[in-house]
């Protein structure tokens, strides 16, 4: 019988997001692009947080993960973010 990650009852807490996704619930519903700094910057920490704890969380129960990828689709969408921001000034 083959598992899927999805049958693991802690698969919500594993499950890599999108970077808007994990933002979102520090800022709702406005756009990364649109918020002051210190919210853009509390967005981004909240993001890296999410990263390194679900490594830890899928590291701790056996799934791999793509910790690199993962951080570099953060990267690029902050550094997007970033230039949408700066171009709105």
């Amino acid at each position: 019988m083959t598992f899927s990650i999805k049958d693991h009852p802690f698969y919500v807490r594993m499950k890599q997001l999108p970077p808007q996704e994990v933002a979102a619930w520090v800022l709702g519903e406005a756009p990364v692009e649109a918020v002051e700094a210190k919210l853009r910057k509390e967005a981004f920490r909240r993001v890296a947080k999410h990263i390194t704890a679900g490594k830890a969380e899928r590291s701790k129960h056996g799934f791999n993960s793509d910790t690199n990828g993962e951080i570099a689709r953060a990267m690029e969408w902050a550094f997007q973010a970033g230039l949408k921001a700066a171009s709105k000034t």
